[in-house]
């Protein structure tokens, strides 16, 4: 194990006087506490990158997300049936996201919001997904993250010793692609937006700073069921208030499990009639399949890629193949190399590795996932991560998930993860990894690469 070689080496320094002073642990729980959510963790120290490292991070970021979203329509061109074909999705679910993407209206939220996750490992940055939704693990937790850290016992060290870290402006970007996506509003008052959750279990505990980013944009915000709106003819109202836009912090995932489709479907037709703003699901579900990297490791679709693209598919993308009855025997094989996986679902919900199964375990795992009607599921090559010695890590060692945020074809920061090395084990929140903002000591640049937001599918 050696020292993470994006570190800022400053601020590896810095941190080791700094904990010699015996002060880190009072600044730990005054930082903690201040960014709590039930069930995370934050990193401390805070994470400082090199400004190159950042940079190349930012950059490989942004083109894969620009790759992997545009080749669908590379491959199927406008026909969006051939596209939920290829992916194997449910008649019934097909119906609503083709109907989203044909839109102008509907559609153009699509690849608005996007999160490629790269993982790193001693062979350079692997992007395991990408995640594409309006409720973006992350876009909550940058901001906030960046000002306990500024407001520091270890930022004042650092401050002492010419060294102030910072972030990107994520709050302004997201809101800056937010209004974008808002029609013409003819009224002087606040816009009303509704955020709309599916599950009624769900305890997002970092819904504060959500509504705080909304709160800045100067807008007013309810939070509730999207089951609790009432919608007529004029549009939605919730607690007998007008809702002028609703934005769905739920995941497509979450849609088939609480949302009835009659009332996604009548959200869509308000929105077409330019009652309000819908915003999210089901626009982003074809763009969130993870099935969609196989397009671009699968040989038949290679001649698709530039030699450019090819390169950095190779270098980056690990193959991935959807799972199929021509496609079994491989996988059963190939057992001990491969990760299986639910194309819809997120948060490292239903992972299977197939090193922690026998070969019968793998063959029954494999013929019930095959069976499942609600789901489809891709086979994955496992990635060694590498472990990394980060600043504070006890027991020291680490495994890191870089995920740049990607808000309207726009650099938004970079979300962090890491977790002490698991072998069987999703490098996330969920599974109890520390949560982070990547910090540098040099401003961020505009980036040279800024890929396009991807335009509506045209109606057809």
């Amino acid at each position: 194990m050696s020292t993470w070689s994006a570190l800022d080496p400053r601020a590896t320094a810095a941190w080791t006087e700094f904990a010699a002073t015996g002060a880190a642990e009072a600044d730990n729980e005054r930082f903690q506490k201040r960014l709590h959510r039930p069930g995370w963790i934050h990193a401390y120290p805070p994470v400082v990158l090199r400004g190159a490292a950042a940079d190349e991070v930012t950059e490989l970021g942004l083109r894969l997300a620009e790759l992997v979203s545009d080749f669908p329509r590379r491959v199927f061109g406008e026909d969006l049936e051939a596209w939920t074909g290829y992916l194997g999705v449910p008649a019934e679910d097909a119906e609503l996201m083709i109907s989203a993407l044909r839109h102008p209206r509907t559609g153009r939220a699509a690849t608005a919001v996007m999160r490629p996750d790269l993982v790193v490992t001693d062979d350079g940055l692997q992007l395991v997904e990408l995640n594409v939704s309006t409720p973006m693990g992350g876009m909550s937790t940058i901001a906030p993250y960046a000002e306990a850290a500024l407001d520091s016992d270890y930022a004042r060290f650092l401050a002492a010793r010419g060294l102030t870290p910072g972030a990107p402006a994520t709050t302004h970007v997201w809101l800056d692609m937010f209004v974008g996506l808002l029609r013409e509003h003819e009224t002087e008052r606040p816009l009303h937006v509704f955020e709309a959750i599916a599950n009624p279990a769900d305890s997002d505990s970092g819904r504060r700073f959500f509504v705080d980013m909304i709160r800045s944009g100067g807008y007013e915000i309810s939070c509730g069921l999207v089951t609790d709106l009432e919608l007529d003819e004029d549009g939605a109202s919730f607690d007998g208030r007008r809702v002028d836009v609703v934005v769905t912090m739920y995941t497509w995932h979450e849609t088939k499990k609480h949302v009835p489709p009659a009332l996604t479907r009548r959200l869509m037709e308000l929105d077409i009639a330019e009652k309000l703003d819908f915003i999210g699901a089901p626009a982003t579900a074809l763009h969130d399949n993870k099935g969609n990297l196989a397009l671009l490791t699968e040989p038949e679709f290679d001649h698709l890629l530039s030699e450019e693209e090819r390169i950095l598919a190779r270098a980056h993308v690990p193959e991935t193949f959807r799972l199929r009855v021509d496609t079994l025997d491989r996988a059963l094989a190939e057992r001990e190399a491969l990760i299986c996986k639910p194309a819809s679902a997120y948060g490292g919900k239903d992972l299977a590795f197939g090193f922690t199964h026998d070969d019968g375990q793998w063959r029954a795992l494999l013929a019930e996932r095959l069976a499942d009607p609600a789901e489809t599921y891709v086979l994955q090559r496992r990635l060694r991560p590498a472990v990394v010695d980060v600043p504070g890590a006890e027991p020291a060692g680490r495994e890191v998930v870089l995920a740049p945020l990607v808000f309207g074809g726009r650099f938004a920061g970079t979300f962090l993860r890491q977790a002490p090395p698991r072998s069987a084990s999703a490098i996330n929140a969920s599974s109890g990894a520390e949560a982070a903002g990547v910090l540098t000591f040099e401003p961020y640049p505009a980036p040279s690469h800024t890929p396009p937001s991807s335009s509506s599918y045209k109606e057809l």
